[in-house]
């Protein structure tokens, strides 16, 4: 008797602390979720945010999972000896699920009012979003790897390593991006993920325009988003019939094709007895190398052609004279291009 007492009560003790366990860290879970869920409605794309949403949603998936397993028994005789007015609620619920995932994805009422309000829908001008078949790595602090495939036929993948010295203590902001021999941007491979979700971003704790940080990448980006970087649509811009703005026919083989391949990069709090802003400083460099996708070499070495600083945040006109730079010139270490066969 005694032990069978014994056995009962550390079943309810365990049922207990199940219980307890599964409604606190629902109710945590939960929090995390709602909060992460509105930062993303509200603000610009946090990798934080939805690292922590994308855990809370397991955890929550895991207690639910516990939660619905202590009342199964419910869920049965509700569902198999419940009243009509239980089975009818349970068909309402089932239809009215139904609609609104089927609104989700057709992007119907009432979830598309609900989208419109979100931050990325307000601001959907302004975000730039990178090619689907670029990947991005980081290696080392002081070390990125962008990688572009190719879905063409007979075509070759690029990949660009972009090395900076180890001894910097901030390292630059970052585009890279291709554009044709004219001078068009053809597609932006890789924008620092800290500018590419508003036109003033926050850039090392300071709101600045994002065409004072990288202003020759994002006067070509006009040429595709149709919108200026004082934010106003530009009515001059637009693909012309001639021109296709990805990368994938260029990277054709047989074809004698060729592009620019462009990185510009600009390093805050770099100010010199020429450049006196403390925040900007030194004005942005670009490195360019012109790829030939047919040629002989795999490798192509980026190098120095001119900068962002003069008139280049109004008309986006690259600047040679590079009369005035002096640390922001130790920013490159290695900039290498390679044609993937």
């Amino acid at each position: 008797m005694d032990q069978s007492r014994c056995i009962t009560q550390a079943k309810e003790f365990t049922d207990t602390c199940m219980r307890h366990l599964v409604n606190f860290g629902l109710l945590f879970s939960f929090l995390a979720l709602a909060i992460t869920g509105a930062i993303a409605y509200l603000l610009p794309f946090s990798l934080s945010a939805t690292q922590i949403h994308i855990l809370a949603g397991a955890i929550t998936i895991v207690l639910v999972i516990l939660h619905l397993s202590a009342r199964i028994p419910y869920f049965r005789k509700q569902t198999t000896k419940g009243k009509g007015g239980i089975r009818g609620q349970l068909l309402t619920l089932t239809i009215l699920t139904c609609f609104l995932l089927y609104a989700s994805i057709e992007n119907l009422p009432p979830v598309s009012w609900l989208i419109e309000g979100s931050y990325e829908s307000r601001n959907r001008k302004e975000i730039v979003r990178t090619s689907s078949l670029s990947d991005f790595l980081d290696p080392a602090p002081h070390r990125k790897l962008i990688v572009r495939d190719c879905r063409e036929e007979n075509a070759s993948g690029l990949s660009l390593l972009l090395q900076f010295p180890e001894k910097l203590k901030e390292y630059p902001a970052v585009a890279v991006w291709a554009e044709s021999t004219n001078g068009t941007m053809i597609e932006t491979l890789y924008l620092e993920q800290s500018l590419a979700y508003s036109s003033k971003p926050l850039w090392k704790e300071y709101r600045t325009q994002r065409h004072h940080i990288l202003p020759l990448w994002r006067h070509r980006y006009t040429l595709i988003s149709g919108i200026n970087p004082s934010g106003e649509t530009d009515a001059t811009s637009g693909a012309t019939a001639s021109h296709e703005y990805a990368l994938d026919p260029y990277l054709q083989r047989g074809k004698g094709n060729e592009f620019i391949l462009c990185v510009e990069i600009n390093a805050p709090r770099d100010a010199n007895h020429i450049y006196h802003d403390k925040l900007l400083g030194q004005p942005s460099l670009l490195y360019t190398a012109l790829i030939e996708v047919d040629s002989d070499t795999k490798y192509f070495l980026m190098d120095l052609t001119g900068h962002g600083g003069g008139d280049a945040m109004e008309t986006g006109n690259i600047q040679y004279d590079l009369d005035g730079f002096d640390s922001a010139l130790n920013l490159h270490d290695l900039f290498l291009a390679k044609i993937e066969s």
